[in-house]
């Protein structure tokens, strides 16, 4: 009998509902400052980034051969013979990249590792969805279409209140940022068809950012009512109940649904006051 784990990283934003569960693997980021190296999650907190960015934005990097060694090794010791991994969008990190060389290399595995062209909570929905199918006895074969197809079928959308850290961290230009700040624009990013960054749209303001948070998630849902939710939050989680509550309010609700902080790796790029919603189709 198959026997699957299921490997993310920890810009999947990953539910803290599932990161607990037996079969369910993370691979840390690395958050770098100038005088130490802290691995994601593990050694910082997403609140801990936020209080020091005015001090000093760090940089993020991937996993390091390490750990990706000792996540392997771990995953073999706990009787896994196969694994579904879902990385973070490779526009956006090596990460999908690097962990596949391990994974071709290591025969004590049947793998399967999908780049899932987006980042935090909505790559994190991805693998609740495996889970799920995993937990309910389906094959290996079934739940690796069924990853590739969800792939497919999800979005990710975060307001931001300002274009500082993105620009800081190369995502923006300084024009973009100077102007977004004169206008007080809350810009709404998405992850294009090809998993890097996009302005989808541009809010005066989050409350209005918010209405418009809404009508991205009508527009994408249509008339679907099979799907799983998340709200993510930078250090706001007020601000992401309330979200929740305006979508409930407009009849979006999940059959599943998480509200989570974003991870450190996402906030260094983002900043405090993030509000964001993933939608996987299932």
């Amino acid at each position: 009998m198959e026997k699957i784990a299921v490997l993310v990283d920890s810009c999947c934003d990953l539910p803290k509902e599932y990161l607990g569960k037996p079969g369910i693997y993370e691979l840390p980021m690395q958050i770098a400052y100038h005088d130490r190296t802290y691995l994601d999650r593990v050694e910082i907190s997403a609140e801990e980034v936020y209080k020091n960015l005015p001090v000093e934005i760090p940089k993020t990097s991937l996993p390091s051969g390490e750990s990706i060694q000792e996540t392997l090794d771990k995953i073999a010791a706990d009787g896994y013979d196969h694994i579904v991994s879902i990385s973070v969008s490779s526009s956006l990190s090596g990460t999908f990249n690097f962990l596949k060389v391990f994974l071709d290399e290591d025969d004590r595995f049947t793998s399967a590792y999908f780049d899932t062209k987006q980042v935090a909570v909505a790559a994190g929905l991805i693998a609740v969805g495996a889970k799920n199918m995993i937990d309910d006895g389906k094959e290996f074969a079934d739940v690796t279409a069924k990853v590739a197809e969800m792939i497919t079928n999800t979005v990710v959308y975060f307001c931001i209140p300002t274009l500082e850290y993105l620009r800081a961290g190369g995502r923006i230009s300084a024009a973009a940022a100077a102007v977004g700040g004169i206008l007080k624009l809350a810009p709404i990013i998405t992850c294009k068809v090809d998993g890097s960054y996009t302005i989808a749209a541009k809010a005066r303001g989050m409350k209005k950012g918010q209405k418009m948070l809404l009508n991205l998630a009508q527009n994408f849902l249509g008339d679907d009512k099979n799907y799983l939710l998340a709200v993510g939050h930078g250090a706001d989680e007020p601000g992401g109940q309330k979200m929740f509550d305006i979508l409930h309010d407009n009849g979006i609700k999940g059959q599943q649904e998480f509200l989570g902080q974003v991870g450190p790796a996402l906030g260094v790029h983002t900043g405090p006051g993030l509000i964001g919603i993933g939608i996987v189709k299932i």
